[in-house]
């Protein structure tokens, strides 16, 4: 466009502005008049979009209806820290952070942020809205009387719990951290660490996940696919079923609970066991360190199997198909052993130290190695 065109572009703009200046009726009540300059500066925002953000923290104290102990809690979006006190109130600090086109306009959206706690039923629910206008973060912590149960709706974002009587989360993705339950904790689980501390029991349903557990108290039941699983100082009972998943149990509590494990293409790892177990693998890596001797049994097909004898006595009752069974030969003395005259199959049985509770290994298409307990 040449000069001469845009002169008469802007000519005809200014023209058009001043007949509507003239001809236009007056404003309604509480309606602005026309103002070129607004025009200009929506022009402007519309370009420029909400370039400056602000932020605002909102305390509040919400009271709790006698006998009402369960909260829930639908943030989907926001991080939530929870902490359980000797209160009978819920105190309740909330961050935002909004953006505006302007920092008087970004620090109005913030504080637009409107948060809900409030008795439905026989519980208090916890909601959080934000303003239709900017965009907004939010983080927010509660703490509560401990003896409170916690429920989550779906979140996928980062959560701590800790010091309340229990949690049960529908759905969560994300960083997820349990500390000092008193009662259980139930959750799904799917990405993102999930890390569980000093609970009283734990039932989980974790995909891609990467779960810690330790010292939990009573059962831990858990449905595991693919991630990984690292537990320590666990009392029992333990019941884990496992798919693409890598397993590695450690540090028993004394006298320690029953383990059961079921395990497809992943690994089980169990360190210093001292309960009575039982590990069933397909195409999975089974490698077991026994602390005292208790009843055991080992089913694994296409991967080896790896067991680090108790220091006690014991009664050794294992068979290897396709495979082979390596042994040191202290241990070895102390048994019979055959083979198949193909070859295929290996046996070794017998009374170890005097004998003692049955140990019960069967591996097809894996060989099997026994390894002595340090203290030997």
């Amino acid at each position: 466009m040449g000069k001469r065109e845009l002169l008469l572009v802007l000519g005809f703009v200014a023209l058009g502005t001043l007949v509507y200046q003239v001809t236009a009726p007056a404003p309604a009540p509480g309606q602005s008049p026309f103002s070129l300059r607004r025009i200009v500066d929506n022009i402007r925002r519309e370009f420029q979009g909400n370039r400056v953000s602000a932020e605002v923290t909102m305390t509040a104290s919400h009271p709790v209806p006698e006998g009402l102990r369960e909260l829930r809690l639908t943030l989907q979006n926001t991080p939530v820290i929870i902490t359980g006190e000797d209160r009978t109130d819920i105190a309740s600090e909330l961050w935002v952070r909004s953006t505006g086109y302007d920092e008087a306009e970004a620090k109005s959206l913030a504080g637009q942020s409107a948060l809900t706690v409030e008795p439905a039923g026989p519980t208090i629910t916890v909601s959080l809205k934000y303003p239709s206008g900017g965009s907004q973060r939010g983080k927010l912590q509660l703490r509560v009387p401990s003896d409170m149960l916690v429920f989550f709706g779906p979140t996928n974002v980062r959560i701590e719990v800790t010091g309340t009587r229990g949690v049960e989360m529908e759905s969560a993705r994300g960083e997820t951290i349990l500390k000092n339950i008193t009662g259980g904790v139930t959750a799904h689980h799917r990405g993102g660490d999930f890390t569980v501390e000093d609970v009283g029991a734990v039932r989980l349903t974790a995909r891609g996940s990467d779960v810690r557990l330790s010292r939990v108290h009573g059962d831990a039941n858990l449905v595991l696919e693919a991630g990984a699983l690292r537990g320590a100082d666990l009392a029992g009972p333990i019941d884990i079923q496992a798919t693409s998943a890598d397993v590695v149990l450690e540090n028993f509590q004394e006298p320690g609970g029953p383990v059961r494990i079921a395990s497809v293409t992943g690994s089980v790892i169990l360190r210093g066991l001292r309960g009575e177990g039982r590990v069933e693998g397909r195409n999975a890596e089974i490698d077991v360190a026994i602390d005292r001797a208790r009843p055991l049994a080992i089913f694994n097909s296409g991967e080896p199997v790896q067991v680090t004898l108790p220091p006690d006595g014991y009664t050794l009752d294992a068979i290897a198909t396709d495979g082979t069974i390596t042994m040191p030969d202290a241990v070895t003395s102390q048994l019979t052993t055959t083979a198949s005259p193909d070859g295929k199959e290996h046996k070794a049985s017998g009374n170890v130290h005097g004998g003692g509770p049955t140990i019960t290994i069967r591996a097809t298409r894996g060989g099997i190695r026994f390894n002595l307990h340090e203290s030997r």
